[in-house]
Order: structure tokens, then C-alpha cells, then sequence
């Protein structure tokens, strides 16, 4: 058996198993799983230097396909760099097989080259971590490496899974050593968890009792359209959709961050799904104002209860829960969600003069955004400021629309890498919206990979503006220097040199022109970045007006 010939049969099981994408980070030690990927033929291969990018650039390319993107690094810091994305893809649940090269054991903390402690290197923010031997002439040692990589597969169906491998030197293959022999596959066969009837039965005679009755949807990448319409037909459901839910029925209440702390009644029954909500004004809301019957429904077994008001955890599928739920549960008359309904009414005019009348910044250009996307385009929003504006004019989005955000963990970093990942492995055209500070910190990402149908519309407004807008540093001095530091630079030069189309806009007529031109190549040909230029300080300000200016 060859030397390495272990380490090949890690590609050929990863193929087994469904995997498509296989990002790589340069590296020596690394070579013989770079070299079994790359050429088995049977991956999509991307090679990128900057690990903290390509990290990124995993977790949009497993986003897109919805299956595991395999990462791999050299030992040393280059795992390291890994940890914002695995924490991201851990805290979303998004599937990630984490390969990291390692020195053997015995030459840790020996003063070696490119060697740290890998072992568990990133904590708590794992499904599952192996360590595969340093030695591989044992036949034990072959069949302990195929049971994990098995088994790290099955794991890494529910989020970011690593294998740390230590690898002794020659790392290159022999010339002419070919792996073709046999390995050993495993099929994992899973069935969906369902409730019993002595459960449903329970649920439904809450659900008959309540007079009003919330299903509020946080970030979440299911199609739940169907069995929510359904509900949504009883009148005294109303249903609360963030804009990264991705909920598109007729009924849904989208503009609750507007509305909400003008609200009185506490619905009877609430009901969440998703992950987390945008929406502050929601959580406060509800922290506030408990409901009597609060259910949480996720598949996993933790109780996650931000809004500090559940009363029964329901560990099924949302999908499963909802459709069933709109089959055993009928219709009801009433009108106990007009009230919901009327505000979303009032709040959507408001918003449409409001938005006629305010000059171009953030807010207008986000809105102008929205109107001119189509359905099947991906938005990826940034963090901060995008991601809340958003909220606020998610009424605006088409149908069809994806929405992405990396709201697992909220960083900054890894914005634009995930939506190049996005781009990637998606057919339709991804639409980033970041802000300057977040572009900046994450500007490697346009020369780590180049998608054809990826723009980035890019909000220069002087830093970090949220800081502006949250209580607390717009009194402090120190104000510019320490908490909104601006860049003090354009991406001009940037997307020049990575071969991006770069267009600068400074008003609504100049995003207009470009939004309106279906035929500009800057539009449907290649990688485009707009940087929109607006006065952070009116920004902030309108933002202000905006969520302060609603009456009844």
C-alpha cells in the first residue's frame, strides 16, 4: 500500500457521499488531500490563498447547494482562520467537512514549523471533531480512517464537522502512484421525526382555545409557503415574516419593525420557527409582553428562547410541524388578526411617503434596490446597517427573492466570500448589499474568486454608521476615531485590479440609469461592484424618522 494511499480514499468516500465542492488553501502538508481531491475529476475545485476567505467562500458554495462543502488547509494558523466561518456555519447549521493537516503529535509544541494545537481548535463551535492516526500501515489504522470519514459525513448533514489529520512527511506521492483500489463505503439511511397523536391532540385543543394566534418565521431556508397560506386563511392567525425567513404568501406581516412598539395586544398563542430575528423591536415586544402559549418549534434538542417565553420546545422539522398542523387544524372564522393586518396597512403607506420624500442615501438606495431585483435572484445582505434596513423594506422585495445573511454569528467579516460562494454554485444572478467598513475587512474576497453573475452594491457612507444610530457612542468624543472608523478609501483601484466592473454612484438618478439598463454589461455580464456614495450623518438621521415618524 502506498504511503498516502489512506488519506486518497478520504476524496473517493466524499464522492460516495454526495459532496460536489471542494475549496482549497494552498499548503504543503496538505498536499496529498489536495492532490486526491483535485484529481479524482469528480469535484467542482476552488483554489484560494486567504483561508479567513475561503472559509467564507465554503459556507456561501454549501448555502447554494444545501449539501456539505469540504474545506482543507495546511497546519498552523491556516486552521485558524477557518474559526469565523465555522462558528457561522455552526450557529446556522450549515454543513461544512473541515480538513485540516496537522505534524504528528509528537512534534506539537517542539518550536516546529507551522504547528499549533489542532486538536478541538474550534471548540464548541462543531457538530463533531476527529483526529485520524499519524501512522497509516495498520490495517486498524485504514478501517478507523474510513469509519470516520463516514461517520463525519453523516454529521456534517447538521453543520461544521472537522478532521484533523497529522501527516508525516514525503507529502507528495510517489511519481506514477496511483490510488484505484477499493474503499469502504457506508450509506446512511434517516427517517423524519413526527409526534404522536396523543400530541397533536394537546396541541390542537391550545391551538382551538386561542382567540388570537401569531406564527412568527426567523432566518430560515425551507419553503414553508404553502402549509403558512393555509394558516394564515384561519382569522385569527397572522404571520410574521423577518425579511431572511424567505416567507412569500399574500397575508404576511412584514413591516412589524415600523409598527410594533405601537402595538398593545399580546397574541394568545405564539408560535416561532427559524433561527434568529432581525427585528429588535420584535424580541423587546415579546420579552415585554408575554404570550400565555409560547411554542418553539426546531429539530434539535436545545432550548433556544430569546424572547424568554416558551413553553413547549417541539423538536420536528418546521416543515413537517406547519403542514401538519394546516391539515389537522380547520379554519376558523373571526377577524382577531385584523389588527395585525391594519397596521401592516398603515405602516405600508407611511413607508411609501415617506421613501417619496426623503432625499437619496441608504435608505432610498436600498429601496431602489429591492424594486429592481427579480424573482430567482439571491440577495446576500451584510451586517450592521443592510441587514436592518432590509427589515424595514422587506414589503419591497419581489416574490422569488432568496435572502441570505450571515445572522448566525452577525460579524462583519466573511460578507462579500459568502456571497461570491453564493454566486458560485447559483445559476442566478447574487446581489450583495454591504456597507463600507464590512467591504473593506473582506476586500480579499474579490480576488479569491471571480463569479460571473455576482454584484456587489457597495454603501460608502464614511464607516461604521451604526454607531451612529445605536444609544450610547454618538455621545462619546471619541466618536469617529474609535467606533466609526472610515475607511478612508475607495474600491476603485481594487476592482481594477481583480478584474471587477466598478461603476460609482452618487445619486438616485445615477443608481437609476444603472438599475434601469437590463443590457449593461455591468448588470448581466460579469462581476460588477457599485459603490453608492451617501452622507452617513443624513442617514443616520432619516433612519431615525423613519422608525420614530409612524402614527395611528
Amino acid at each position: 500500500m502506498a504511503l498516502l494511499e489512506p488519506l486518497y480514499r478520504v476524496s473517493e468516500i466524499c464522492a460516495f457521499g454526495g459532496i460536489e465542492n471542494v475549496v482549497i488553501c494552498p499548503g504543503s502538508r496538505s498536499a496529498a488531500l489536495t492532490l486526491a481531491f483535485v484529481r479524482s475529476k469528480k469535484f467542482r475545485i476552488q483554489v484560494i490563498t486567504d483561508e479567513r476567505s475561503a472559509a467564507f467562500v465554503a459556507l456561501g458554495l454549501a448555502q447554494a447547494s444545501g449539501k456539505a462543502t469540504v474545506l482543507i488547509c495546511t497546519s498552523g494558523t491556516a486552521a485558524l482562520n477557518f474559526s469565523p466561518a465555522v462558528a457561522e456555519a455552526f450557529f446556522q447549521e450549515i454543513p461544512l467537512l473541515v480538513l485540516t493537516a496537522d505534524r504528528p503529535p509528537e512534534w506539537i509544541n517542539q518550536h516546529d514549523g507551522q504547528t499549533i494545537f489542532q486538536q478541538d481548535i474550534y471548540g464548541r463551535h462543531i457538530i463533531k471533531s476527529y483526529d485520524f492516526p499519524a501512522d497509516y500501515t495498520h490495517p486498524d489504522a485504514v478501517w478507523m480512517i474510513e469509519r470516520q470519514t463516514n461517520e463525519a459525513l453523516a454529521f456534517a448533514r447538521r453543520g461544521p464537522v472537522h478532521i484533523n489529520i497529522p501527516i508525516r512527511e514525503p507529502f507528495y506521492p510517489e511519481e506514477g502512484e496511483v490510488y484505484a483500489g477499493a474503499f469502504h463505503p457506508v450509506s446512511y439511511l434517516t427517517g423524519s421525526p413526527a409526534l404522536e397523536d396523543s400530541t397533536w391532540k394537546a396541541l390542537l385543543e391550545a391551538w382551538n382555545r386561542a382567540r388570537t394566534i401569531l406564527v412568527a418565521i426567523g432566518q430560515n431556508h425551507e419553503n414553508l409557503d404553502t402549509p403558512l397560506e393555509a394558516l394564515s386563511e384561519d382569522g385569527r392567525v397572522s404571520v410574521v415574516a423577518d425579511v431572511i425567513s424567505n416567507v412569500n404568501i399574500k397575508n404576511k406581516i412584514s413591516l412589524h419593525d415600523i409598527f410594533l412598539n405601537k402595538m398593545q395586544a399580546t397574541p394568545d398563542l405564539l408560535i416561532t420557527c427559524g433561527k434568529s430575528f432581525i427585528s429588535k423591536s420584535f424580541k423587546q415586544f415579546f420579552r415585554k409582553n408575554k404570550p400565555a402559549v409560547h411554542w418553539h418549534v426546531e429539530e434539535k434538542t436545545e432550548l433556544t428562547d430569546p424572547l424568554q417565553s416558551v413553553t413547549a420546545k417541539i423538536t420536528v422539522p418546521a416543515a413537517y410541524f406547519l403542514k401538519e398542523l394546516a391539515a389537522r387544524a380547520p379554519g376558523r372564522a373571526g377577524n382577531s388578526a385584523e389588527e395585525w393586518r391594519q397596521m401592516e396597512e398603515k405602516s405600508a403607506a407611511y413607508l411609501t411617503g415617506f421613501l417619496e420624500e426623503c432625499p437619496f442615501g441608504e435608505l432610498k438606495a436600498t429601496a431602489m434596490l429591492f424594486q429592481h431585483l427579480q424573482p430567482g435572484d439571491i440577495l446576500h445582505l451584510g451586517n450592521s446597517m443592510p441587514v436592518r434596513y432590509a427589515n424595514l423594506l422587506a414589503s419591497l422585495l419581489p416574490g422569488g427573492v432568496k435572502v441570505y445573511a450571515n445572522r448566525g454569528t452577525s460579524g462583519i467579516e466573511g460578507v462579500v466570500s459568502t456571497a461570491a460562494g453564493q454566486a458560485l454554485g447559483s445559476k442566478g444572478r447574487v446581489h450583495c448589499l454591504v456597507g463600507d467598513v464590512s467591504f473593506f475587512y473582506d476586500s480579499n474576497a474579490l480576488f479569491a474568486a471571480r463569479p460571473q453573475n455576482l454584484s456587489i452594491y457597495l454603501v460608502q457612507n464614511g464607516g461604521g454608521n451604526i454607531f451612529r444610530i445605536i444609544n450610547g457612542p454618538g455621545k462619546q468624543e471619541e466618536l469617529e476615531r474609535c467606533f466609526i472608523t472610515p475607511p478612508g478609501r475607495t474600491a476603485e483601484s481594487l476592482c481594477r485590479e481583480a478584474g471587477y466592473g466598478y461603476t460609482a454612484i452618487r445619486s438616485a438618478e445615477d443608481l437609476q440609469e444603472v438599475l434601469k439598463n437590463k443590457e449593461d454589461g455591468l448588470v448581466n455580464n460579469g462581476p460588477a461592484l457599485f459603490e453608492i456614495y451617501t452622507d452617513g450623518v443624513l442617514d443616520s438621521g432619516l433612519f431615525h424618522q423613519l422608525k420614530a415618524g409612524f402614527t395611528l
